[in-house]
């Protein structure tokens, strides 16, 4: 019997149901092991765990691709590219599409209960970084997209590292730390639906969903800029199943299996083919699929290099573990709740 292909992902991206259709048209077992941040990806790789797929976002590809980590894909055993949005084809990150495949894309911003701020308020970073005294938020357990939104709120690039813009981007995250309860990215919704916190940094596939399933919640994409995300394919360098792993990329690039993981989780596809047969609400919903005006103001994170990457995680390191009334903890390799996912 054929070892299980095993995959690195997000929890719930790909979906269970698309994972299932993936181990039909292959004929082999899938083994999904989740991760929340794209840090604990780059961990499990360079410590040598083996894995035939993984799903590294933008800036994580070009690192991993720099470090020898990727092995550059065969565009001949990947047909449904061809089903691709435009926009997401040759991306700065991987100019040449030889490292990935996009899969899921969506923004970073604020989602809000609409009891406690107002929709003019939460459409700016303030709601985070600056909110009103009493009120408590959460901000995501990723590194670069907490600083990221620092850098923006700051009129900094999202990609600086110089100390004049980290010390900026650090002084906002320090002038209200006491209103930061929470570090987390793998449940960023349940708090704000349960009220423990008024606003959550989120991502908008998970935002998106909730949204319409609660109508006193909301999501805003930040006007002074946001981060647009793009999660995507990859192979790793070691991978000993070369074919098969094309094959499981090629699988998740069929619409009707790409589709699923929107309809089951939130995940925006990057495949316009998918998109097209969605039902209207989801194809038209602007939270999930933002209008050309919103993200003509995102930004794209990109690789800052060994040397940055330092300075931001030196950053990070002081803005994550202050005090506060119920500290969380610099991401680990934690469990994930992920449905079939493991923890291996």
């Amino acid at each position: 019997m054929s070892a299980p292909l095993r995959m690195l992902v997000w929890p719930g991206m790909p979906a269970d149901e698309a994972l299932d259709a993936v181990e039909a048209r292959l004929g082999v077992a899938v083994e999904a092991v989740a991760i929340a941040t794209n840090e604990q990806l780059e961990q499990r790789l360079l410590a040598g765990e083996r894995y035939d797929v993984v799903t590294p976002s933008d800036y994580m590809v070009e690192r991993l691709a720099a470090r020898g980590a990727l092995l550059a894909l065969d565009d001949a055993l990947l047909p449904g590219r061809a089903g691709l949005a435009p926009w997401t084809r040759r991306p700065v990150w991987d100019p040449d599409e030889r490292w990935s495949v996009p899969l899921a894309f969506g923004t970073t911003g604020v989602l809000y209960d609409r009891e406690r701020i107002g929709e003019e308020d939460a459409a700016s970073w303030s709601a985070l970084l600056d909110p009103p005294e009493g009120v408590e938020v959460g901000l995501l357990a990723e590194l670069r997209e907490v600083l990221g939104a620092a850098l923006i709120a700051a009129g900094r690039d999202v990609n600086a590292t110089d100390p004049e813009s980290l010390a900026a981007a650090a002084a906002l995250l320090e002038r209200r730390a006491d209103a930061v309860v929470r570090f987390d990215s793998d449940d960023f919704v349940g708090p704000v639906r349960d009220g423990a916190v008024a606003a959550h940094h989120a991502w908008s596939g998970q935002a998106a969903k909730a949204v319409r399933e609660q109508p006193r919640l909301g999501y805003a994409v930040p006007r002074e800029g946001a981060v647009l995300w793009v999660t995507t394919a990859a192979i790793p360098a070691g991978c000993e199943r070369p074919e098969l792993a094309h094959a499981a990329i090629e699988a998740l690039l069929d619409p009707q299996v790409a589709r699923v993981t929107v309809e089951r989780n939130g995940y925006a596809t990057a495949n316009a083919a998918a998109r097209a047969v969605l039902a209207p609400e989801l194809r038209d919903d602007p939270v999930l699929f933002p209008s050309a005006e919103t993200v003509a103001r995102c930004v794209t994170i990109r690789d800052v290099g060994a040397e940055g990457e330092t300075r931001l995680e030196r950053l990070w390191s002081r803005v994550s573990r202050r005090p506060g009334p119920s500290p969380q903890p610099t991401p680990t390799l934690s469990p994930i709740p992920s449905g079939r996912s493991t923890r291996a």
